[in-house]
């Protein structure tokens, strides 16, 4: 399981977050909002709240906003839960600081997988749970949906990690160090800046890593899959990105640093420019 103490978001707190109060939902999939002052910075103000309420699959999701209009971006860690480094990157992530926009993280999205670090839940694999078009086919995925929606986001970042490497012959078949953009929000223009600037950044300074673990950009999802993204960019009409590292060879504080570096990224590309506490 991953640990994390979430008592100093907890406690209720009396500056609010315009964001924070603009979302719903019924008891059954949210529970109780929290709004308060991020410890990261006081301008920041973070409503916390909880999907799936009084359900195995009971997560956080922070909402964090800055005191400047921006856009909304979601990052969202453990859709599967063996995958750690999405895990540790999202808690990361919402440690940092941004001065305009509205930052919503949600670090163990399939909290059971998560707890069990396990690939998939007890209702399977929560990554095959998005129909496009359709309303989502478990519970959890219906919780994630809703909140997701009712966020109106310009941009959802999904984290992963893959036994292999993209397109390349090296180690075992599998969909690491690429980028899977959405048709919509001119995420496939975004990706390939990305990819490039984090190649450049990442990779080629390390004696370590050489050609096969650049960056790439993968193939564009449209709809075709009952996967988060696809629906992000059938339903929400957005910019999605399915962020995947590899496991293969890499240790899990690298995978997470690159996980970061792509959020970094990608924030950057939408206008939300972050920076971590210092």
């Amino acid at each position: 399981m991953v640990d994390r103490s979430t008592t100093k978001n907890s406690q209720k707190r009396s500056t609010k977050s315009r964001r924070a109060l603009l979302v719903g939902g019924s008891a059954s999939v949210f529970g109780a909002l929290t709004i308060g002052t991020a410890s990261a910075t006081e301008s920041i103000t973070e409503g916390v709240r909880t999907l799936c309420s009084g359900t195995r699959y009971e997560t956080p999701a922070y909402v964090r906003e800055a005191p400047a209009d921006g856009p909304t971006a979601v990052v969202l860690g453990g859709v599967h839960g063996s995958e750690l480094s999405g895990i540790e990157a999202a808690h990361a992530v919402r440690e940092w600081q941004f001065d305009q926009g509205t930052l919503v993280v949600i670090p163990e999205a399939n909290a059971a997988a998560v707890r069990d670090q396990t690939y998939s839940g007890p209702h399977g694999d929560l990554n095959q749970q998005f129909p496009p078009a359709q309303t989502p086919t478990t519970e959890v995925a219906r919780g994630i949906w809703t909140f997701l929606t009712e966020m109106d986001p310009d941009a959802v970042i999904d984290l992963h990690s893959s036994m292999g490497i993209w397109g390349s012959p090296r180690g075992p078949s599998g969909y690491g160090q690429a980028i899977f953009p959405s048709v919509s929000g001119n995420a496939r223009a975004v990706t390939d800046r990305a990819t490039t600037s984090l190649t450049d950044d990442l990779i080629v300074p390390s004696a370590r890593y050489g050609g096969d673990y650049v960056f790439t950009v993968g193939n564009t999802l449209a709809g075709e899959h009952p996967r988060l993204i696809h629906k992000v960019a059938v339903d929400l009409e957005c910019a999605g990105y399915l962020a995947e590292v590899t496991r293969y060879g890499t240790e899990l504080a690298t995978r997470t640093e690159w996980a970061e570096g792509v959020v970094d990224t990608l924030l950057a590309h939408h206008g939300i420019t972050a920076t971590p506490p210092k």
